[in-house]
């Protein structure tokens, strides 16, 4: 067995997770070539992420506090790939790190977008995640939520909601230049979930990436965690 090396490091913190039981139709109309839309109880979820990516960089490098250090929010679901490996689809992800994105657009052929965001925690440690969308017909997307006191660990439960939505350790990209399809893993201890109080929410990102005929009211799913720190490994032709 080959042995793997990551090739970045990074930390994600104060995630929140909000999903939404969609019909899985209209998500796999919008997956490439190789992939099917992944199920729990036979019910398809599409997923709104904001968090914070700190110390990001690669393995035999420093971090640099602009390139390093943001905001990131992204629209996601949930896939299988023709050998039946689980894993992570992003439809979006949005960040202001405009380098970044490039990279990750370049070389990773994932939907990177340059967008204004912004994080804050105030002295009641209420979180506020902002993300400007360039559609006109959009506000300001604002997400606020407190943190539970209590937690929990999906990964003591693997046949739960909870366990499918958070424990994924590979992500799926396409080079639509190439019609290829990649595949890349990744490592991280276990989440520690909690159950948060959710003060607001938007779902302008939705619309945004032409989700139209969706209705997304109350999320179905609303879950967070403090983060974990993560290991990168290099993306793989997937045949």
């Amino acid at each position: 067995m080959a042995v793997r090396f990551p090739i970045f490091y990074q930390s994600w913190r104060n995630l929140l997770f909000l999903h939404w039981n969609v019909p899985a139709p209209i998500l796999q109309e919008r997956l490439p070539p190789g992939l099917t839309v992944d199920t729990w109880n036979g019910s398809a979820y599409l997923g709104i992420i904001p968090f914070r990516m700190l110390n990001l960089r690669p393995t035999i490098a420093f971090s640099i506090p602009y390139l390093s250090n943001f905001t990131e929010i992204n629209l996601r679901t949930y896939v299988r790939d023709r050998c039946n490996r689980p894993g992570v689809w992003f439809f979006s992800l949005d960040t202001k790190n405009n380098l970044g994105n490039w990279i990750a657009q370049k070389f990773f052929h994932l939907n990177y977008r340059s967008r204004n965001t912004l994080f804050s925690t105030d002295s009641n440690q209420m979180h506020t995640c902002e993300l400007w969308l360039k559609s006109p017909r959009l506000e300001k997307q604002v997400f606020q939520w407190t943190d539970a006191s209590e937690d929990f660990m999906p990964s003591q439960h693997p046949d739960t909601l909870e366990f499918f939505l958070t424990e994924r350790y590979r992500l799926f990209s396409y080079n639509y230049a190439h019609a290829q399809l990649y595949s890349g893993a990744i490592e991280h201890k276990p989440y520690r979930l909690n159950r948060p109080d959710l003060k607001r929410f938007a779902t302008g990102l939705v619309d945004d990436n032409g989700f139209d005929t969706l209705e997304c009211g109350q999320p179905d799913s609303i879950l967070a965690s403090s983060g974990t720190d993560v290991r990168v490994y290099p993306l793989e032709k997937v045949d």
